[in-house]
Order: structure tokens, then sequence, then C-alpha cells
């Protein structure tokens, strides 16, 4: 009992240092769980395993909830691409340069399994924390993952029968299918109903829950699968709304709690790397680094996101999964793999994910956008004047053009999408293909010459970039919330709270500001 409480007061010091320090939790509680093993003053390794196990079941039914497909629907084609050739390409890729290291056929594939997956828990948190969740790259990341999650989940399953040969492995396989089967039917059709049935009560709601992750544990084990892929499906059935907003707020402090303790458990099964472990964990790691944010970025944008958005996904999705410890420690407890290659996979995840806040960031993101092959060509000489400078055009644009160029205004569009600067290159519209927020843009569109700017873009912070770039020139912002409105305000701009504000509106702001254009009387 001493090494489960000692274990337990490891992860809540690891949980207060990471939130003194600011810094992710998940490599801190490792550190700590690996520190007691170091001491001895840890559990058995099965109790370690077994709290690691139960712990990782929980946090995948957690995960599962945040990924509702019905977030993603318009992003259907990027999602199915980027998570496909991701998963497939770094897989290979790492099984690949594992055999060049000198591990065998299982480990190796142990190994490239483990680097081809993201992890869901890290990033929807960062997701979460910088409200980008319902972005189109935040939405289609979500996709991303819920469809890696899937393939992970699969390929646990038959990695649990390696040993019984390719029937048994098809036969888990199509159970795990049957199981995802009913997963569906109750997100599409019976969880929503039963929540709006039970109403607000906490306590039968959260039974209700708890209901469905043992049951479709019970139905995994029925089936002879690992216990963790009926708590993936089971969270997938609670994903939909309102379900998944209910579920989460249940499910909360559970989480915390199930998170500290997991990493912690899985720290103290981790050996003292040598310097070939921690070499190999670093080429791993950097493997991760540079393959996956330009396959992601090239794959997402043939597919129709832009350019920063294809790039902010590959920033995101550059780390390994929680999955990658699940297929670990179902690998070590039979007996698969060796302690030094569960440490590997283990170390390699701890250095991903460390690093992970630090590469997703609109600093990497600007860098990298201007080495763009397309926008680096961007040359701020021959810029127009005396123009309507329209930012972000959207798929309600159009309505916001006609009525400047019915009353022959010059205008010029900046978009990012290619789709829509080739509509508006047929149209024979101005436009220019670039981030509205690039200096280098602004600069080549004439914004510090614009007769007025009009700024829909979806994050506040671009729109004040702008502002302080031109910031004599009149500009109309839309925002969605009065925090952003005030923001806006203060930095000298014009907020429009609605985001389908009527033409008449626009037009009766653009001519307060420019007599020359007033109705006449």
């Amino acid at each position: 009992m001493t090494g489960f409480a000692l274990l337990f007061l490891a992860a809540a010091g690891a949980y207060g240092m990471s939130r003194w320090l600011r810094l992710p939790v998940i490599p801190f509680l490792l550190g700590a769980g690996w520190l007691l093993s170091v001491a001895g003053h840890t559990p058995a390794d099965a109790g370690l395993r077994g709290i690691g196990e139960l712990g990782l079941t929980f946090l995948v039914f957690a995960s599962g909830v945040e990924l509702n497909p019905a977030r993603f629907a318009q992003q259907r084609r990027p999602v199915f691409w980027v998570a496909s050739v991701q998963f497939l390409c770094v897989g290979l890729i790492g099984f690949g340069l594992t055999r060049a290291m000198g591990f065998d056929g299982r480990a190796a594939l142990y190994l490239g399994l483990g680097l081809s997956a993201s992890s869901t828990l890290v990033v929807v948190r960062h997701l979460k924390q910088r409200q980008q969740m319902f972005e189109p790259f935040g939405r289609t990341v979500t996709g991303v993952l819920l469809l890696q999650d899937v393939a992970m989940i699969l390929a646990i399953v038959a990695m649990s029968r390696l040993d019984e040969g390719s029937a048994a492995m098809v036969r888990g396989v199509g159970g795990a299918a049957l199981l995802g089967a009913f997963a569906f039917g109750g997100n599409r059709f019976v969880m929503p109903r039963l929540i709006r049935w039970l109403g607000t009560e906490d306590e039968p709601l959260l039974l209700t829950v708890l209901g469905v992750l043992f049951g479709f544990a019970g139905l995994a084990v029925a089936l002879e699968l690992p216990m963790v892929a009926g708590a993936f499906f089971a969270g997938f059935a609670l994903a939909s709304t309102p379900t998944n907003g209910v579920t989460r707020g249940l499910i909360g402090s559970l989480s915390d709690f199930f998170l500290a303790v997991t990493f912690t458990a899985i720290g103290a099964l981790i050996q003292v790397p040598d310097a070939v472990t921690v070499w190999r964990a670093l080429v791993l790691a950097g493997l991760v680094f540079l393959v996956t944010p330009p396959l992601v970025t090239v794959i997402a944008e043939w597919k129709g996101l832009t350019s920063r958005t294809a790039i902010e996904s590959g920033l995101l999705l550059a780390q390994t999964s929680e999955f990658t410890l699940v297929l670990a420690l179902s690998g070590l407890s039979m007996g698969h793999i060796d302690t030094g290659l569960f440490t590997l996979l283990a170390l390699t995840t701890a250095i991903t994910i460390t690093l992970t806040p630090f590469i997703a960031t609109d600093a990497v993101t600007w860098r990298l956008l201007h080495y763009h092959p397309v926008l680096r060509r961007i040359d701020p000489a021959g810029a127009p004047s005396g123009h309507v400078l329209v930012l972000g055009f959207g798929s309600g644009g159009m309505w916001m053009i006609k009525p400047l160029l019915a009353k022959g205004m010059s205008v010029m569009v900046v978009d990012d999408d290619p789709a829509i600067i080739g509509q508006l290159t047929r149209a024979a519209i101005p436009c220019l293909r670039g981030d509205g927020s690039d200096a280098r843009v602004l600069a080549k569109a004439g914004a510090r010459e614009a007769r007025l700017i009009l700024a829909s873009m979806r994050r506040v912070e671009d729109a004040v970039k702008v502002l302080r770039f031109a910031p004599g020139v009149p500009t109309a912002v839309r925002v969605f919330e009065q925090t952003d409105a005030g923001r806006v305000r203060q930095c000298g701009g014009i907020p429009i709270l609605n985001s389908e504000a009527a033409a008449d509106m626009v037009m009766e702001w653009i001519e307060k500001c420019d007599p020359k254009h007033a109705r006449p009387s």
C-alpha cells in the first residue's frame, strides 16, 4: 500500500510542478514515476501494468467522447486523406528506419505503429486552450484523430493475436468492426435520445455514462478483444451532440485523476535508458517532427485547406499518441517486446508530447508560411491605392463584393483559399492569394493606401495585426463576441458583431466613412 500511496503523491507533485512551470504535464508524470522506480518505492510491475492499463482505458474512453464526427462533416476529404497518408507513410518510414537500426521484424512493427498516430489527448487540450476546436483546421485535426484512433484500435487488436495466426487476427478485427458498428448506432440514434430523456440530474446521467463504458468493455471481453477497444467505442457512442457536452462535464475530474495516476505508473515501468536508447528515441522523435508537418501540409492543402491551416494542422499532429503507450503496454504484457523497447516507445512519446506546445504555435506557423513556394514570391512592388480591401472572402463574400462593384468602387480581395482565388479570377475581380494578417501580403495589397478595409477573419488576433499595420485606414472587423468587439475598438477598428450582417448595413457604414459614395437624397 505504501507504494501506491507514494505513486499518488508523486502524481500530485508532478501536476503541481507542471502548473507552476506552465509546461505539459505528461513528461512530469512520467519523470515522477521513473524517479520512484529508481528509488525502489513502487508497487510490483504487475500492479503498475494493471494501473496503467486501467487508466489508459479510461483516458481512451475520454478521448473518444471528444471525437464527434459531425464536427468535420464538411472536411471529409482532407480528413480521410491526411489521416490515411500520415498513418501509412509515417508507419512505413518508421518500420524501415528501425529495421535499419537493427531491430527484428516484430519490434520494428511495434515501433512503426507506435509512430504512426497522433495524440488525441494532447491535441484536443491544445485546441481547447486556444479556443480553436471549431476552426477549419481544428475540425480537420479532430477528424484525423478519430480515423487514426480507429486504425490504432484495429492494429492493437491484430497485434494482440499475432501469435495465433492470420485467421485469428482477421476475427479480432471483425469483432472490433462489429463493436464499432454498435457504437455508431449509439452515436446516431440511441444516446442523444437517452440523454434528453434523462434530463439534467447528474446522478442518473453519470450512472448512464459509466454504464455505457462498462457495457462496451463487457462486449469487448465477450468478443475476446482488448478492453481498450470497448472503452474507445463507448466514448465514440457518447460523442454526438449534446451527449458529448454532458459527458465531458461528468467525467472531467475523473479524466484528470486517471491522467495523473496512469502516466506516473507508466513512468515507473521505464528502465534507466542507456545512451543508445536515448539516441534512438531522439532519432524517432526527429522522424515524427521532420516527416509529419510537411506531409500533412502538402496533403491538406492539396485537398482544399488554406496554406496556413494546413501548416497548423501538420505542426499540431507532430507527436505520438497515448495509443502508442497502449500498444507498448499490450506488447509488454504479452511478451512481444521487452522493457527496453517499451522504454524506447515511452521516451519517444514523452519527447514529442513535451515539444508539441513549443512547435504548434503561431510564431512557427508564420515562419514556415514565409517559405511557402507560392506565398514567398509575393512582391510588395506595384501595390494598388484608393481601393476597398477585403480580407477573407469565405463562402459568403460575394454579398459584400457585389454592392461595392455596383457603386463603381475599386476592390482588392485577399484570401488564402486557392479555390476562392480561382473563382475571383474567373470573375475578373482583383485578388491576391495569401494570409490577410501577413505584413507582406498587406503591403502587396496596398493596405496602407486603401480607402477602406473590410476584415472578415476567424481570429481577432489577425484583425488586430491589420489594424496595427494600417492604423489610419477605416477598418471594419467581423467579430463574434463582445469581448472581441471591445478589443477591436481599442485598436481603432469598427466591430461588426453579427457575422450574418446584411449588405445594406455594410454599405451604410461605407457611405458614412466615404461621402463620395453616399446614396442620393
